[in-house]
């Protein structure tokens, strides 16, 4: 959610971040006691409908402009009590920067996730340990990957692991390895990772050292209880 899409659906700012502040009471209400509710700061890529998430071809844009567009977005779902910030399917060493200040600004924990394209790139080609290196912020209680095919994330996790000092967190939560249509707007089937498939390499990236694991877009509900099976 952002304020550009409300506002392109005929609903005024007041409303829009109203609706924002929800989304956490919502997430309260069902998480079980006692569990953290994590505010999504998705990328400014996504708003584009696009797949610009997956590309991070933002044009026109620099640092500043990218920090002024996420900002009320994340002071709505700050003053809403979100435990933290999840800054995802992060395209791009420039918008990483801005949320890294923006996450220093407000001074709330957070933790910035990467789509990537390879074993070693985010999506647009900036290498994911220049990255890693530029979240640094005391506030960035967490870094990784997600809404990445499975098949690069062990590569990653590493290039993580060893960037991060060791009290941060490891952050994964791939996408089920399908690819998504930028201009028809669906994703290309046929090339899911099964759950089993998945439990097993997830397996391996807790090897590796990533201490926080799950599903992005096209896993499902089965994904997730048979991760939690698997590391009960």
């Amino acid at each position: 959610a952002h304020l550009d899409g409300f506002h392109k659906l005929g609903v005024g700012e007041i409303e829009a971040v109203a609706a924002m502040k929800r989304s956490v009471e919502l997430a309260r209400e069902a998480a079980p006691s006692g569990c953290l509710v994590a505010g999504s700061v998705g990328s400014y890529g996504a708003s584009l409908h696009n797949g610009a998430e997956y590309t991070g071809d933002y044009p026109g844009m620099d640092e500043e402009k990218l920090l002024a567009w996420h900002r009320p977005r994340a002071k709505a779902l700050l003053e809403a009590g979100c435990d933290l910030f999840a800054c995802e399917t992060v395209p791009s060493l420039m918008e990483a920067k801005a949320l890294s200040q923006l996450v220093n600004e407000l001074e709330h924990p957070a933790w910035i996730t990467f789509s990537c394209k390879s074993g070693t790139e985010v999506s647009s080609g900036d290498l994911l340990a220049d990255c890693i290196k530029a979240v640094g912020s005391e506030w960035v209680i967490g870094a990784g990957v997600n809404c990445t095919h499975p098949k690069f994330v062990a590569s990653l996790v590493e290039i993580c692991r060893k960037a991060l000092p060791p009290w941060k967190s490891v952050v994964v939560y791939p996408n089920s390895g399908e690819v998504w249509n930028g201009i028809t707007h669906t994703w290309e089937t046929g090339t899911a990772t099964a759950d089993n498939q998945f439990v097993e390499m997830a397996k391996q990236w807790a090897e590796l050292g990533a201490n926080c694991i799950g599903g992005c877009c096209r896993t499902t509900p089965s994904t997730i209880a048979a991760l939690k099976a698997a590391f009960e």
